[in-house]
């Protein structure tokens, strides 16, 4: 049986003093008003860390990390865009290498053209939200269950099977995340290493240094192909043909996220194909 993660226990351990002490206050007497706002605050922050860094598994299971073997996983969210899109694919197979895409369902809607183009050549595709909610983590299970499924059906009008893979737009994870996902029936997919480049000021050189010091045997790296409002090229695409050489220099080939999830159902255990997947 797989250990919980330690943030998980964490998670338990103070939710459970919390409960004790609200037993003690309703049964016996309130206890001292200080420490108990501090406690209270310390639940607060801990609880709210676990949604910001959801490799921690604070919250549930989440695909953060691959097999302890020469494989390296690239995933590229916020597209698909006409304007940035094709430039990631060229520059994949210039590399002979193959990546995950999480797409925004509205967008996928307005260029099925090119999903199609994503599958074509090999690729897997995934569920990054319909509209791209920055607020997605605050979202009861029955919005998150909808969305999924909207998202799924955005990206099936271009012709190809409903993806499977989610990254919850942010990439934040709360309880109400993973209650939805379960009953979509996705697999939550975080990473080992963000390139934040997701914003415009993003700098080229921290973003390509950031990305280097993250390959390694079975890294998740998490990267974009499209700005959130079209608006500016994410940095990573320019680093792209440098990192995929350096992964090659290193011995890295790619895999679709799809094979370490095939190769964990054939090893019967849901969702986790290795040990540093987070139960």
């Amino acid at each position: 049986m797989r250990a919980l993660p330690a943030a998980r226990l964490g998670l338990w351990a103070s939710a459970t003093v919390g409960m004790a002490l609200g037993a003690q206050a309703a049964l016996v007497t309130p206890p001292p008003l200080l420490p108990t706002l501090l406690g209270f605050a310390f639940y607060m922050t801990y609880g709210t860390l676990g949604v910001f860094w959801p490799e921690r598994g604070m919250y549930g299971r989440i695909l953060s990390h691959g097999p302890e073997r020469p494989e390296l996983a690239l995933t590229f969210d916020d597209g698909p865009s006409p304007q940035t899109t094709p430039k990631v694919l060229k520059a994949l197979e210039a590399a002979g290498a193959t990546a995950s895409f999480f797409l925004v369902g509205r967008k996928a809607e307005a260029h099925p053209e090119l999903v199609a183009e994503i599958a074509r050549r090999g690729h897997d595709l995934g569920l990054h939200g319909y509209e791209h909610d920055r607020l997605f983590s605050l979202r009861r299970p029955a919005h998150v269950l909808s969305d999924i499924r909207r998202t799924q059906r955005a990206i099936a009008q271009a012709g190809v099977p409903e993806p499977s893979l989610f990254r919850p737009p942010i990439g934040f994870l709360s309880h109400f995340t993973v209650a939805g996902a379960r009953r979509a029936g996705v697999t939550l997919v975080g990473c080992s290493t963000r390139g934040l480049d997701g914003r415009a000021g993003a700098s080229l050189t921290r973003v390509s240094e950031r990305l280097e010091r993250g390959l390694e045997p079975g890294a998740l790296l998490a990267l974009h192909d499209a700005s959130e409002r079209e608006d500016f090229e994410p940095a990573s695409i320019r680093a792209l043909p440098r990192l995929l050489e350096v992964a090659r220099e290193r011995g890295l080939r790619t895999v679709r996220l799809s094979e370490w999830v095939a190769e964990s159902a054939a090893q019967n255990t849901p969702g986790a194909p290795s040990t540093k997947l987070l139960a």
